[in-house]
């Protein structure tokens, strides 16, 4: 078997049995090794594989004492088969790229969906379980936006604001990705089922844990900073001051990753946290079109989508004004005489196809189609 390693970045994700995938899961297995002693270990050697069959006496002092398992090798592949998940991590191919911004690229990323997803443009929407309607509307509108766009919707798949997210992107018939933190086969929190089951059929499910590992309390910032990794901008929509959001945004920032935050009702507890990063430099934003311009992604999306195309869902005002716009920006006046509408329900209803990321608004009351 050719050695992955030399492997192009861009390469489809391994097999789970494939030799140096299934090297890296017999050390993770080891009680006491953590993910960076791993890389540290694959620095060294080359691989994991090689490793293995290293001296003992030139392994870090962590690996040379690392002797006992924590489960049988054949479970975690045999569970890893049954879901039918991929593998890629620091090294191998499928990687993505924006991965090896972070301090400690992680070893080992199990997938389930579309991997091709890792390579596409994304924006993490990320907040509060204890969302208020307010925050849960923005952010389902948010991510439906942005799905609109053709920019890849990230989250944590958690209650709240992150549910809001995926759902807003999977209605827009977008693409979206939950990072977990357990295992890639345990929907966490069971309430969420069901979203899990539809990202698995639309979307793509990314978890650096092992198959069957349960939702720990530590596991979550590491997958909230795979979820800054993954992420060419992050949006915190609501988040209190200790909010675990908080912490995807350090990750964010000290990536160089553009941070976002959408503007929360003065005084409520959830909102403090997001109002504090836009009074300490984040972005403010109130819809996707916001996001996609001030993290220079405006451009990218629209080359991601076939142009001309009407979107789906929209009802017979929105598709008469769809009709009217251009590729140039027209004044109100001259599409809601095209649309044969009066300028108020123009207006209104162009207001909220900007919000969906339909259309694009220049100065001067003018509007354009933004291609989908």
């Amino acid at each position: 078997m050719s050695d992955p390693l030399t492997s192009p970045a861009g390469d489809a994700p391994l097999d789970v049995m494939d030799d140096e995938v299934v090297a890296r899961i017999r050390w993770t297995l080891h009680k006491g090794l953590g993910a960076i002693t791993l890389r540290q270990l694959i620095d060294q050697f080359g691989s994991a594989r090689k490793a293995l069959s290293a001296d003992r006496k030139k392994l870090p002092p962590q690996a040379a004492k690392a002797r006992e398992t924590t489960r049988p090798l054949r479970d975690v592949l045999g569970a890893a088969r049954r879901i039918g998940a991929l593998a890629t991590g620091y090294r191998l191919a499928g990687f993505p790229e924006l991965l090896n911004h972070l301090d400690h690229p992680p070893p080992l990323l199990f997938l389930r969906g579309d991997p091709s997803l890792l390579h596409a443009p994304t924006v993490a929407v990320v907040g509060s379980r204890k969302a208020s309607e307010y925050g849960r509307g923005m952010a389902r509108s948010m991510g439906e936006g942005l799905a609109r766009a053709g920019v890849t919707v990230v989250s944590g798949l958690a209650l709240g604001i992150d549910g809001a997210a995926h759902r807003g992107a999977l209605a827009a018939a977008g693409d979206t990705i939950a990072v977990l933190g357990c295992g890639p086969d345990v929907a966490h929190p069971p309430s969420h089922r069901r979203l899990f089951q539809d990202i698995l059929k639309r979307g793509l499910v990314v978890s650096e844990f092992l198959p069957g590992e349960a939702p720990l309390p530590h596991h979550f910032p590491r997958r909230n900073r795979l979820i800054a990794g993954l992420s060419k901008a992050v949006v915190v929509v609501e988040a209190a001051r200790r909010s675990g959001a908080l912490i995807t945004v350090e990750h964010a920032l000290d990536i160089g990753r553009d941070v976002f935050a959408v503007p929360g009702t003065v005084g409520r507890r959830q909102s403090e946290g997001a109002n504090a990063l836009i009074r300490d430099g984040a972005g403010l934003v109130s819809n996707a079109r916001d996001v996609l311009f001030g993290a220079g992604l405006a451009d990218a999306a629209a080359e991601g989508r076939s142009h001309g195309r009407a979107p789906s869902g929209l009802d017979a005002r929105q598709r008469a004004l769809w009709d009217a716009l251009e590729a140039e920006p027209d004044h109100i006046d001259l599409l809601a005489r095209r649309a044969r509408l009066d300028i108020a329900t123009a207006a209104a209803t162009l207001s909220v196809m900007e919000v969906h990321g339909w259309v694009r608004r220049a100065p001067g009351l003018r509007f354009a189609r933004y291609p989908t």
